[in-house]
């Protein structure tokens, strides 16, 4: 488990408008114009330097030696300024096709055969010029575009004037004739105040892989963990590297929606191999302390080498006898799953969506369980808790790569609390009274926002103590709220460092009746439409809990949810 940043006071970040709209008069070379266009920073107050996230899908294709140019609005005070240090080391430049995984393409200060080339115009009239490598495959019409524009050190300058701002973009042919055009707007503020104490909430990293002693002859492994929230990840090969320092080159690519992240890399043996892992949320907020994952590649003997023993004959004992040993690849391995939740309550493990194992927890809020003579595989678990009531936790989700003869542990383990509202509709400045069950004696968190409307709505939180048999209870004012329905959830906070996942929703009813809006839900993957990908997610979690795919929230992923997906189709 990893720390999550705290901002006090004054909130540092308004997420960028994602408008995504075309200049009102194009040129007759231009195409219809860039699709889903979108830029989001950081710090929207005025004067600040930030960082953008730019995406863009791609309408005519990019070829090799054709350019992708960014155009912050130029000319005067009230305008974005490029840095003059700026250089190819403070972006990142990443492909998604057909809607796989982003996976990044190298920049350099000069295009090559291999590398992407970068230039820049400094100053307030700037823009960043980007020529795709010559031997490489451009841009295809429907990829995925994200751009990083910054790091820590290095980024650009929002306007001094608070107002909306543009960012344009557009793509050329290796002639440098126009293709597209697209559109961002960014909202430049004055900031906000918010309610002291309220967290940024940064990914939480798990089930670092590999670890222990690989065999001498392994000449690349895949190294891969999971986050809670959708993320971004990369290394260092050393401690204390600033996530924006980090290299391009050793970006992660993304599954399961962003929670897991795995990349392959080349090893050899007798060497110890140790990664410094960071990961930076949807809103560019990034760790700021190291994930270590580290193992070691044994040697391979030699042909001198005493031979191993053979493998011992099979006992008498029928059929179910025991068999002879193979090689590291073919002998089984282990996991261990342990952590914490609700004292006595039901627990439940699944293994590729099927139920593995049902438990209880011990009275300590503690478990512990080992799952034995796995083949070689990638799994995935899912952990939940039920509570006394019949309530249930959020689906704890890993996915691993198991290799044989190897222990491996997915902890700890904190399961959400489960959560009830004793009224699902109040009235207009009504309390809602809340109660469930959690980690004993650890404090609980709840957050209210208004349905889909998250940043332009007034967040409402509250916090308890559980008691010794994981019991709690709270009320969240709604004072001051406008009627509508509001998602409401809750996390054990069990250090300054680490929490649990979030609970499943509840959806209350301020001033009418609760009204969820499950197509919204239907988008798994929140790119904007609800197509194949989203169908594969939930196929993926059929007959399981996950709460991203529950799409009605009924403890279930089952044709009910896939009803309301197929109901709210865009394709």
């Amino acid at each position: 488990m990893s720390s999550s940043g705290k901002i006090i006071g004054t909130a540092l970040f308004v997420v960028a408008l994602v408008l995504g709209f075309q200049l009102l008069f194009p040129s007759q070379s231009e195409a219809a114009g860039l699709g889903f266009v979108s830029d989001l920073i950081i710090d929207s107050t005025p004067s600040a330097t930030t960082t953008h996230t730019v995406t863009f899908t791609v309408a005519t294709p990019v070829p090799a030696n054709g350019q992708v140019v960014i155009i912050p609005e130029g000319g005067g005070a009230g305008v974005f300024s490029v840095p003059g240090g700026m250089s190819a080391g403070d972006l990142q430049f990443e492909v998604s096709s057909g809607g796989g995984p982003f996976t990044p393409r190298s920049l350099a200060a000069a295009q090559s055969g291999t590398d992407d080339g970068v230039s820049f115009v400094t100053g307030a009239n700037g823009n960043i010029t980007i020529t795709l490598a010559s031997g490489v495959q451009g841009l295809l019409t429907g990829d995925q575009v994200r751009l990083v524009i910054g790091s820590a050190l290095t980024a650009l300058t929002s306007p001094a004037i608070q107002s909306s701002y543009r960012i344009r973009i557009r793509t050329y042919d290796a002639a440098t004739l126009p293709l597209d055009i697209g559109t961002a707007m960014i909202a430049i503020v004055t900031p906000v105040t918010v309610t002291a104490g309220i967290d940024i909430i940064l990914p939480v990293r798990s089930n670092g892989l590999p670890s222990g002693l690989l065999p001498g002859a392994t000449t690349d492994v895949l190294v891969s963990l999971n986050t809670d929230i959708p993320s971004f990840c990369k290394y260092a090969t050393s401690s204390g590297v600033d996530f924006f320092s980090m290299s391009s080159s050793t970006i992660f690519l993304d599954a399961n929606g962003g929670l897991l992240h795995y990349i392959q890399v080349a090893v050899s043996q007798n060497n110890i191999f140790s990664y410094y892992l960071r990961c930076r949320n949807q809103n560019g907020y990034p760790n700021t302390d190291d994930y270590l994952i580290t193992f070691e590649i044994g040697v391979i003997p030699s042909a001198s080498s005493t031979p191993l023993p053979p493998p011992p004959p099979p006992t008498p004992s029928g059929p179910s006898g025991g068999g002879g040993g193979g090689g590291i690849y073919l002998q089984s391995g282990s996991v261990n799953i342990s952590g914490a939740g609700i004292p006595g309550g039901k627990l439940t493990i699944t293994q590729d969506g099927k139920i593995v194992k049902e438990d209880t927890v011990s009275t300590l809020g503690t478990f512990s369980n080992d799952f034995t003579g796995l083949q070689r595989g990638t799994y995935t678990w899912g952990v939940y808790i039920q509570d006394a009531e019949g309530s249930r936790s959020s689906t704890y989700n890993s996915t691993i790569y198991l290799l044989g003869n190897t222990n491996n542990v997915i902890a700890p383990v904190y399961l959400s609390p489960t959560i009830k509202a004793v009224k699902t509709t109040v009235g207009l400045g009504e309390d809602v009274e809340l109660t469930g069950y959690a980690i004993a004696l650890k404090p609980v968190l709840s957050i209210m926002n208004k349905q889909g409307d998250v940043l332009n709505s007034k967040i409402v939180t509250a916090t308890s103590t559980a008691n010794g048999n994981g019991s709690w209870k709270m009320k969240l004012s709604t004072a001051g709220l406008a009627k509508g329905t509001y998602e409401v959830k809750a996390q054990s906070i069990i250090s300054k460092g680490d929490q649990s996942n979030f609970s499943p929703v509840l959806y209350i009813g301020v001033g009418e009746n609760p009204n969820p809006d499950f197509g919204n839900r239907s988008d798994l993957n929140k790119d904007g439409k609800v197509n194949l990908v989203d169908f594969s997610i939930l196929l993926f979690n059929w007959k399981g809990s996950d709460t991203t795919a529950d799409i009605n929230q009924d403890g279930t992923v089952n044709l009910t949810d896939f009803s309301i997906m197929l109901a709210n189709w865009t394709g």
